[in-house]
């Protein structure tokens, strides 16, 4: 037995030793394959919140335009003789009547007839008159000067002075 003990001790031990062999350390476990995909897209930033779409709306009609204001008369048509069909404003409560005599030649008269206290009186003056585009201008005997807006609707001159208006029809 010694012998099949000893034979036996030699084998393990030859097996045995074939196990502390160095060996080279084991490498890591593979990775399974990895696919092949494309890389992930980024995500899009979040977007704006989408306002649902609302029905639609016809638009705003502009205001009419305000009305035309009547044209400045040309020159040849303010020579003549006017006489007021209305008067309003400040001041134009006194005032009855004015006449107003423009000459082709550039001068100018004009008469008012007032009611102040119940008595009534005239007032008389006298210059030159022109007319700039829309605005007509009557310098007095005395060196004032008096400007007024000036429009016409081919029958009415129309004064204007702030809020003062007076209206004049043709006499002759």
């Amino acid at each position: 037995m010694t012998r099949c003990v000893k034979f036996l001790a030699a084998a393990l031990l030859v097996a045995g030793c074939s196990s502390f062999e160095k060996k080279p350390p084991p490498e890591p476990p593979e990775a399974p394959p990895e696919e092949t995909e494309p890389p992930p897209e980024p995500e899009p930033p979040p977007a704006e919140p989408v306002e649902p779409s609302k029905p639609p709306v016809e638009p705003v009609k502009p205001p009419d335009p305000e009305p035309a204001k009547p044209p400045a008369p040309p020159r040849q048509e303010l020579p003549g003789s006017w006489t007021s069909t209305t008067a309003s404003g400040p001041g134009s409560a006194s005032v009855r009547r004015v006449d107003m005599e423009f000459s082709a030649d550039g001068a100018w008269c004009g008469s008012m007839l007032v009611e102040v206290d119940g008595k009534k009186r005239f007032e008389s003056l006298d210059g030159t008159w022109s007319l700039s585009e829309s605005k007509a201008t009557v310098k007095l005997g005395d060196g004032r000067e008096r400007a007024w807006a000036v429009s016409w609707d081919g029958a009415t001159l129309i004064l204007r002075d702030g809020d003062a208006e007076l209206r004049l029809r043709r006499v002759d």
